[in-house]
């Protein structure tokens, strides 16, 4: 698939899931959590497939509709690894055939890390960036404690039950 090509794609995608999901569900009040957004288009086919950046701006602009997450959260890790992880999952959930961004150069996953840094470099109070090395448990630990300041929720201990409640 050409570069251009897959960025329309996701863009379009991406215009249709904020009309019609995101946008509506926002007025209602409620939170969103997505897997990927724009800066995926930034790392990917920006960084990653050398689409021109300034191309990716606009077409993110355009298909988020103005929506832009107030946190991100980057799982780093080196590229190498990342790519190992993501070739044993497809191979457990049997989706060998879903590796279209696997079967891609070492370099080519470098420059999407770089891509992916560069945005945490440049908006550092929205990115998040978490060493996933340091394992699952601690990942999850620190994605908490931001969602948490994020939505003011406070830890407190009552009588040795730890409970959550709302500031």
């Amino acid at each position: 698939m050409a570069p251009l090509s897959e960025l329309l794609l996701y863009e379009a995608s991406r215009a249709q899931h904020v009309k019609e999901v995101i946008k509506p569900f926002l007025k209602k009040g409620g939170v969103v959590l997505c897997d990927r957004f724009s800066d995926a288009s930034i790392a990917y086919q920006g960084y990653g497939r050398k689409v021109d950046l300034n191309w990716v701006a606009k077409l993110n602009r355009l298909s988020s509709q103005g929506i832009k997450p107030d946190v991100t959260f980057l799982l780093d890790c080196p590229s190498d690894l990342g790519l190992k992880r993501a070739l044993r999952r497809n191979r457990a959930l049997k989706q060998e055939r879903e590796g279209r961004f696997e079967n891609e150069t070492i370099q080519f996953h470098h420059r999407v890390r770089r891509g992916y840094l560069s945005i945490a470099k440049k908006e550092p109070q929205r990115m998040k960036v978490i060493d996933t090395r340091q394992g699952e448990e601690k990942v999850y630990q620190r994605i908490r404690q931001i969602v948490d300041e994020l939505i003011g929720f406070k830890e407190s201990r009552v009588r040795g039950v730890k409970r959550t409640k709302r500031l």
